[in-house]
């Protein structure tokens, strides 16, 4: 998959990354368990061996403590030898049972003081202390246990043996359980890259095996095909209306200049305004029918002067100007820009005939460096009801956007308390609010 993860590897490294914690959770907690386990077998040694002696004390107080090749015993603390006297004057680092272990249970030195002490009251005042032997330090050092420790080596083995056993046809189940799942997946993947291909979407759609996907896969069709269906009833409408206003629109254009050539080249108001109704009306037409276009070729460019053609559309509307009393402030470079025409002429016309139609007395502000254009009008105030940021007019704002995204054009419309203002950008960046009023004067 592009610009993302793909799904069989985020499970297949969920299910390893949950085995490695669970692994090492068991690593860690296995030795641990290990010696609270020789604790105990040391405490129940100890209070047993403990228990019996303090039975045949209360007989015979002449009794010898008991004493072994693992651990000793004495009676009284001031018999105790010093390095073990030392140890009971800071508190215990584990208590166990019956019994307190005294030093750091996990230090690097083997050097480090550690022993096990049980502490066994007699009854008549005196106190039995057990504690562990350390035959390192005798001479000869321990006593080996060949034997014992080859069975434990044997065991530790089979432990080892046992984990890859577990581990290794684990880790094969969630590799093919991972693949059982996410193939399908991939397949419904693969096959939605082809909807958008009709005869791919009138053919029977494979199957999943899972009901999940095949359910999935029903409703990304049925999405697919009302979208194209709603699309091809668009684009059919743009074309039979454009087609069927072009006749219409060229009679009217035609008699207008008959009209116009018996007059003398002098039209009366009425009939300036529908030659001007009729121009619009053919501009619309001819936008239509290029947006309605699949592919649609790009737009002739030539060299246009904005300042000229915000000049014509400013006097071809300025009957919208009326009675008020508004006031044009122009400042538009004249250097000839590459784009086209038409399409300019019906951008910008719609975006000044709806300043100059909503306007309130006052200042209307356009302004031109390229690339950003400018239009500002100041509006009544907007009530909080009145929701539509368009102040549609003629093709209206949506259009216009849908025009401009096919030129690449960039529209910003900023509606502030009591002014409205339109930023047309004829590059594909567009600039940030904060710099809007820059261009204004």
């Amino acid at each position: 998959m592009r610009n993302g993860l793909s799904l069989r590897w985020v499970i297949s490294g969920s299910f390893l990354l949950l085995i490695a914690v669970v692994l090492v959770i068991y690593s860690k907690l296995l030795p641990e368990f290990t010696v609270r386990g020789l604790f105990y077998t040391a405490s129940a040694m100890m209070e047993e061996e403990a228990q019996y002696f303090v039975r045949h004390y209360k007989q015979n107080p002449a009794t010898s403590t008991p004493h072994n090749y693992f651990y000793t015993s004495v009676i009284g603390k001031e018999a105790l030898p010093k390095d073990v006297r030392e140890l009971l004057n800071a508190p215990p680092s584990l208590s166990f049972g019956a019994v307190n272990i005294f030093g750091d249970l996990y230090a690097d030195d083997d050097d480090a003081p550690f022993h096990i002490i049980l502490e066994q009251p007699l009854g008549d005042g005196k106190t039995l202390y057990m504690y562990d032997i350390d035959h390192d330090k005798e001479a000869g050092g321990e006593v080996e246990t060949p034997l014992s420790d080859a069975y434990y080596d044997q065991v530790l083995e089979s432990i080892k043996l046992i984990s890859l056993a577990v581990f290794v046809p684990a880790l094969i189940i969630i590799a093919l359980l991972v693949w059982w799942l996410v193939r399908p997946l991939g397949r419904l993947i693969q096959w939605s890259s082809t909807l958008k291909n009709p005869d791919a979407l009138a053919s029977e759609r494979p199957g999943f095996n899972f009901k999940e996907f095949n359910r999935l896969a029903d409703a990304l069709a049925n999405s697919v095909e009302q979208v194209q269906a709603a699309s091809q009833r668009e684009g059919r409408l743009l074309r039979y209306t454009s087609h069927e206003l072009r006749t219409p629109l060229a009679v009217l254009k035609a008699n207008i200049e008959l009209l116009a050539l018996q007059s003398g080249g002098v039209l009366p108001p009425s009939l300036q305004r529908i030659e001007r109704s009729v121009l619009n009306m053919q501009l619309i037409a001819e936008t239509l029918l290029w947006m309605s276009r699949e592919h649609a070729e790009s737009l002739p460019e030539e060299d246009v002067n904005l300042s000229e053609v915000v000049g014509e559309l400013i006097e071809k509307h300025r009957y919208l100007i009326g009675n008020r009393d508004i006031e044009l402030s122009i400042d538009i470079h004249d250097e000839p820009c590459r784009l086209p025409p038409t399409a300019c002429r019906i951008v910008i016309g719609n975006f000044l005939r709806n300043a100059l139609q909503y306007a309130e007395e006052g200042a209307v502000d356009i302004s031109f460096k390229y690339p950003r254009l400018v239009i500002a009008n100041h509006i009544r105030e907007v009530k909080p009801r009145q929701e539509s940021d368009d102040y549609g007019y003629g093709l209206g704002l949506q259009l216009m956007r849908q025009l401009c995204a096919k030129l690449n054009w960039q529209i910003a419309v900023i509606r502030e308390q009591q002014r409205f203002t339109v930023i047309l950008d004829f590059t594909s960046v567009m600039p940030s609010a904060a710099n809007v009023g820059g261009g204004i004067k």
